[in-house]
């Protein structure tokens, strides 16, 4: 989440899963004109994005009579309406199903099958782009949240990576005896980025089965478990543990500073911050975020960052299929991954030249969901309206604005509101 700094900031849930802002205009469609293909432009986020970039030099080096026009869209609802989407989309997976309801995105089954797109793709990510048996999309990449450390500050002082609550607390008053604010944190850039507390929270107190009935079965937000967690949080806050009660005071960026510069040990970040390659004078380390339960074990909770679609009313929906099959190269999945965005598919990455911190932070997440010690993201599988809560109003519950449980209640109405308008995300198949 963050274009810049991060698909990253622009709110996790904003980058691809919601109708993709890219910027102004370009020109209008040329989907009809021959030989032309319409594509996302490649630096839409910069090193994020730049596997895109690969992927199309390897199509147009085979197909020289096609020309790939990279184009930016505004807002890419209103480009469907209108007829003037690009012939190649990236969608979240709720965006992409509200639009093949409306018949703008062509179901993918024939191109699976011919293509083999999920030869070596992880089932329940590609799941998320199925919709009543038609497979709508593929996904472009998953990401994982995680304690990121500064590795020589606790190596110095003998400090062991807390895997639970009563850890933390107890590890958080060594470190301010010292001066060392426990963890750096900024959201007034990034408002809905508090929500990656929550997600932490829900996944390591209900675990990976607990947090999937909350997004898409019976399990309440106003479940004891999650009470307990979200007033730990609060009362965490509120004894200063987080850039001393002042981080919605600075940003993101901000935040990361205090880190770079050893005034903090730790932060809670995600894979996408592996584009940013951290400059630092110490040695960084990655591993699960602690368990907000006292004597609990860490989950990384993982999210689809979003994926591709094609557009039903494209002319060259059979040349677009062809390109797709183009992002499964081992040259495209480097590129991926070597920005710590990593498609969703088995990879050996152990001949690939990374970064040690890259390698590090992918094979954490990468073992977890191997060792089913992986949860689910809220902003990508909580429901509509419970993640527009989520990612505007979380700050009313430390700031102490409103009760934790009636916070809570507001989330189970609003999930309620959804499960009516039939917008829980189906999780049944993960």
């Amino acid at each position: 989440m963050g274009l810049g700094n991060r698909f990253k900031l622009i709110a996790l849930s904003t980058a691809l899963l919601s109708s993709l802002v890219l910027g102004a205009c370009s020109n209008k469609a040329s989907g009809d004109e021959a030989n032309v293909i319409k594509v996302p432009n490649a630096d839409i986020w910069g090193e994020e994005s730049s596997a895109l970039k690969v992927m199309y030099d390897l199509y147009q080096k085979d197909h020289p009579k096609i020309k790939l026009k990279q184009v930016t869209v505004k807002e890419m609802g209103t480009a469907l309406a209108a007829g003037e989407a690009p012939d190649l989309i990236l969608q979240g997976p709720f965006e992409a199903e509200e639009a093949y309801k409306q018949g703008y995105i062509e179901p993918l089954n024939k191109y699976y099958e011919k293509y083999k797109y999920d030869k070596d793709m992880f089932g329940w990510a590609k799941n998320s782009y199925l919709f009543n048996g038609k497979y709508i999309g593929i996904p472009w990449n998953y990401e994982g949240l995680m304690l990121v450390y500064n590795k020589t500050m606790f190596d110095k002082n003998g400090w062991k990576v807390p895997t639970n609550y009563n850890e933390v607390t107890a590890l958080v008053k060594q470190m301010e005896s010292k001066s060392i604010i426990p963890f750096a944190w900024g959201t007034s850039d990034c408002a809905g980025c508090d929500d990656w507390w929550v997600s932490s929270m829900v996944n390591s107190v209900l675990g990976k089965e607990g947090a999937k009935q909350l997004f898409s079965g019976d399990k309440k937000w106003t479940d004891p478990k999650i009470v307990e967690a979200v007033q730990r949080y609060s009362d965490f806050w509120n004894e200063g543990h987080v850039t001393n009660k002042k981080s919605q005071a600075i940003s993101q960026t901000d935040a990361t500073q205090l880190f770079i510069t050893g005034k903090a040990a730790m932060k809670l970040d995600g894979t996408w911050s592996l584009a940013s390659d951290l400059k630092t004078d110490f040695e960084v380390g990655y591993a699960p975020f602690p368990s907000w339960a006292p004597d609990g074990k860490p989950i990384i909770p993982l999210g689809i960052g979003g994926g591709f679609t094609i557009n039903a009313k494209s002319k060259h929906k059979k040349e677009v299929a062809e390109l797709l099959s183009y992002f499964f190269h081992k040259e495209v999945v480097q590129a991926m991954a070597k920005n710590g965005i990593v498609e969703p598919i088995k990879a050996d990455y152990s001949g690939m030249n990374f970064r040690p911190n890259v390698k590090e932070a992918l094979d954490l997440i990468n073992e977890a969901a191997a060792k089913g010690e992986s949860g689910y993201q809220t902003y990508s599988y909580a429901s509509p309206s419970v993640v527009e809560v989520l990612e505007n109003d979380f700050a009313s519950v430390y700031l102490k604005k409103t009760s934790v449980i009636d916070w809570l209640k507001k989330l189970q109405k609003q999930k309620e509101k959804d499960a009516k308008d039939g917008t829980l995300y189906k999780l049944e198949n993960y």
